[in-house]
């Protein structure tokens, strides 16, 4: 909602609002009464990068679907390896320069994060080779899977991060706060000064503030398609009742000629 519409009415304005947001996940909006305002999505890179496979798996669109789940669990591992490290007690500082040597290369990242969950949690951490091999036949050679194929290869990346996600919640719940808090704090500093600024918890697909994310993709998947169509739905109600509620201006204000 327009918090500044909030204030001078004492109510919301059920103004709905479509706003794109991208990789610094903020999204700006302007309401009807010109109140410029920014909401930050409290969703990690990997987060989005779900729910945007999903979407383009509900589209159809099996190549980009698989090619962005894929994204999303190295973003995934990135997120992993800084919430050890926080639990670790490493600096920022000292983090930033070790994770600069390997910010392009995503194995490197991957190895990092396999040495510190065994010095952390005792067990090895075993990646799903079959998400690599067709992660491989997708990105390296421009295999288009069928529907099928998409949703087999998404299932399974999903059941990966639910699964270490579990791990992490279980062991590290406070690196989890706090990575995800720092991560706010250095996106919050983007949005311009003097602008009022919101946060939300961000994505539906999956989302690290769930109690309880659902345990599987297909579980996960036909959910978030039931709550897309039901946002969706809401948009003309929302307008009407936005439009129904607006302030009567008496005759004699109207402007004249």
């Amino acid at each position: 909602m327009c918090m500044e519409c909030f204030k001078k009415l004492g109510r919301p304005s059920f103004e709905p609002f479509w706003v794109p947001y991208y990789n610094d996940r903020i999204g700006y909006m302007e309401c009807s009464q010109g109140h410029k305002s920014a909401l930050l999505l409290q969703s990690q890179k990997f987060e989005v990068l779900l729910e945007s496979g999903a979407n383009a798996l509900a589209a159809g669109f099996t190549l980009e679907a698989a090619s962005t789940f894929s994204a999303a669990l190295e973003r995934f591992y990135e997120f992993c390896l800084q919430v050890i490290s926080d639990h670790g007690k490493m600096g920022t500082d000292t983090y930033k320069e070790m994770f600069d040597s390997m910010a392009r290369q995503s194995e490197r990242q991957l190895g990092a994060f396999m040495a510190l969950h065994a010095a952390e949690l005792g067990t090895a951490y075993r990646p799903n080779e079959k998400i690599t091999e067709f992660r491989n036949k997708v990105i390296h050679k421009g295999q288009i899977p069928t529907p099928e194929e998409a949703h087999e290869f998404c299932g399974k990346v999903y059941a990966e991060i639910f699964r270490v996600h579990e791990t992490l919640a279980q062991n590290f719940k406070s690196a989890v706060q706090n990575v995800v808090s720092l991560d706010l704090k250095m996106r919050s500093e983007q949005i311009p000064k003097g602008m009022p600024a919101s946060t939300t918890t961000g994505t539906t697909f999956f989302n690290l503030a769930y109690a309880q994310n659902k345990a599987t993709f297909k579980e996960a998947f036909d959910e978030y398609i039931k709550a897309r169509e039901r946002l969706i739905g809401a948009g003309p109600s929302l307008r009407a009742l936005h439009l129904g509620l607006l302030p009567v201006v008496p005759q004699s204000d109207m402007p004249t000629g």
